[in-house]
């Protein structure tokens, strides 16, 4: 695709794009019963733990995340029902998510848009940041940390999509960001006939995503759009932002995505508390490697 080129195939590439998005596989049955037993309002850690026992597989990874650095325990945790309360329902609701995501496209594809392992680095500083904002003031929104940190995760899951089914023609859009020095969201709507959003939302739709969850991968980059899950979506928002200040985006130096000039100021972020961020951040950056390890095991 010769990006000078008037977007003659932007309607095809959108309709190949939705088409193939309907062809992906559901979501795996474990995947959508944890969902729905974190969700209700009365599921002990009991009923949780006795749902990922029936998976070996997922019971390894629970344990194996309980236990690292990533969380840093004092002691060793050694039941599933111990590390359902380590982790928090929203915590195994991101892993089982990654996991699967991750297990339906095991390689590393061409590698001609995007590294996936920056991806995956990407998404997961922007959770851990998503954490920390939530911690920060959660006295005034109320919103779970761990909540926030499964938004971050899952933010932007439409451009693995873009690097899964197109990967020529999104290479030449992150080429052309590259060489123009903006960002992908600015583009993708010209070239691809359709964002990254609107694949989340479009797959977020068919695997029938919690609403906070496909709130943030829609509106991510326009926070005011998403009405009453607005602080969730403006938290995932600026940590996105701070994800690449510290250069944890698809490639060295990717322009910053553009910030809602209100969104520090709708979370009640002064610039102290802003800046602490982002140099906590700075520091802990490299924990995603864990959790990384864990969710591609």
């Amino acid at each position: 695709m010769n990006i000078s080129d008037p977007v003659q195939n932007k309607d095809d590439r959108y309709k190949r794009i939705v088409e193939n998005i309907k062809q992906l596989p559901a979501l795996p049955t474990i995947v959508n019963k944890l969902i729905r037993v974190v969700n209700s309002v009365e599921t002990s850690a009991e009923d949780a733990a006795n749902l990922i026992e029936k998976d070996p597989a997922l019971t390894v990874k629970v344990l194996r995340l309980a236990n690292s650095a990533f969380y840093g325990m004092p002691r060793s945790i050694s039941s599933v029902s111990s590390a359902v309360v380590v982790l928090g329902f929203n915590t195994l609701k991101s892993l089982v998510l990654s996991a699967s995501v991750m297990g339906m496209f095991p390689s590393n594809g061409s590698k001609i848009a995007f590294d996936r392992i920056r991806f995956w680095k990407h998404s997961i500083v922007c959770a851990m940041i998503s954490r920390s904002i939530a911690q920060q003031i959660m006295d005034t929104t109320m919103i779970d940390p761990q909540s926030a940190f499964c938004a971050g995760i899952m933010h932007d899951i439409g451009k693995l999509i873009f690097e899964i089914f197109t990967p020529q023609d999104y290479a030449a859009v992150c080429k052309y960001a590259q060489e123009k020095n903006m960002s992908l969201i600015n583009i993708e709507s010209e070239i691809m006939g359709i964002s990254h959003a609107q694949i989340g939302n479009i797959l977020a739709d068919k695997w029938a995503l919690p609403l906070e969850l496909e709130a943030a991968i829609v509106h991510h980059h326009n926070p005011l759009a998403a009405k009453n899950i607005r602080d969730l979506v403006t938290i995932v928002h600026v940590a996105d932002t701070i994800a690449h200040k510290l250069n944890c985006g698809l490639w060295d130096n990717e322009p910053l995505p553009l910030e809602w000039k209100g969104a520090k100021e709708s979370l009640s972020l002064g610039d102290d508390e802003y800046q602490n961020l982002i140099a906590a951040a700075e520091k802990d950056v490299d924990k995603y490697k864990e959790f990384l390890s864990v969710i591609s095991s």
